[in-house]
């Protein structure tokens, strides 16, 4: 296995460790009992809110979780913070499926709010910086 193949499964699996103890909490997941020590602020129905953070690890850049559910019809926010280290200080977000692109600066939370209307899987990544590990929306259709 090459240096470069064994780094990227690296990452991933530093990801994945970093995401396991609360990412899977996706906005879907409404029905799951929150924990005591969560105790997150209460959500309207129909709402999914959730919180982006651009990191680096390795020399890889990517948004985590990496992953959102969400069932379509819900009025999506999202909270998109930069916490990437170095001269740039800004990175950017979109999801070309849904018309969203944004640059957020590190320090500077920017949240954007929109209604996915439409069922289906949708890649975000960051548009300024093409190398940086991807993501995906997954809406669900309504039942």
């Amino acid at each position: 296995m090459s240096k470069v193949m064994i780094r990227i499964l690296a990452v991933i699996a530093a990801a994945a460790a970093f995401m396991l103890p609360g990412a899977t909490r996706n906005a879907y997941a409404a029905d799951a009992a929150p924990s005591a020590a969560a105790a997150p602020a209460p959500q309207e129905p129909g709402t999914a809110n959730a919180t982006l953070v651009s990191v680096e690890v390795n020399d890889v850049k990517f948004w985590l979780p990496g992953s959102l559910t969400v069932e379509q019809g819900d009025k999506v926010k999202l909270t998109l913070k930069n916490q990437v280290p170095g001269a740039s200080n800004q990175h950017g977000f979109t999801i070309p499926g849904y018309s969203i692109t944004e640059v957020v600066t590190r320090g500077t939370p920017k949240t954007i709010t929109f209604v996915a209307d439409k069922a289906g899987v949708f890649p975000f990544s960051c548009q300024l910086h093409p190398a940086h590990v991807g993501g995906q929306l997954i809406v669900v259709p309504k039942k």
